[in-house]
């Protein structure tokens, strides 16, 4: 079941690869005890509007799978770009273990917030724009020092 599922995700990315835009933005936890570095990394296909992503946790972690689960926006001042609530489906092994919910305005992250699905307990994040993003993609965290 892994197995079809890790090759129905990997085609579904190839093609919005080649065709869409790849993003990358590096968060931390806001007010944690211990500092918790987040990439959040997502693609799309904005012909077809479809959408996927990652996060990885500090500058070791493999990738966890994100699904868009809904997106909706609203207009809030004419002229003014939409804000768009994104929620993030946390997948592994299969299993959702937890959700991400994402506000956006413009290229603005207003709100970003992790929630474990079995213990309910949020985690809030804000954009750390100190940190440079490498050709890779990926966050270069070692800019922080």
């Amino acid at each position: 079941m892994r197995f079809l599922l890790l090759t129905l995700l990997m085609a579904a990315l190839a093609p919005a690869a080649d065709a869409g835009v790849f993003t990358t933005r590096c968060l931390f936890a806001e007010g944690a005890k211990k500092p918790i570095l987040l990439q959040f990394s997502t693609v799309g296909d904005e012909a077809s509007g479809w959408s996927g992503g990652f996060v990885r946790y500090g500058t070791n972690s493999r990738p966890i799978s994100l699904v868009r689960m809904r997106e909706s926006h609203v207009e809030t001042a004419p002229g003014r770009p939409f804000a768009f609530t994104t929620v993030w489906l946390e997948i592994v092994g299969g299993q959702t273990l937890g959700s991400y919910e994402v506000e956006t305005q413009g290229a603005r992250i207003n709100r970003f917030v992790y929630t474990h699905k079995r213990s309910g307990l949020g985690t809030s994040f804000v954009e750390n724009p100190g940190i440079d993003v490498g050709a890779d993609g990926a966050c270069r965290w070692t800019a922080t020092g």
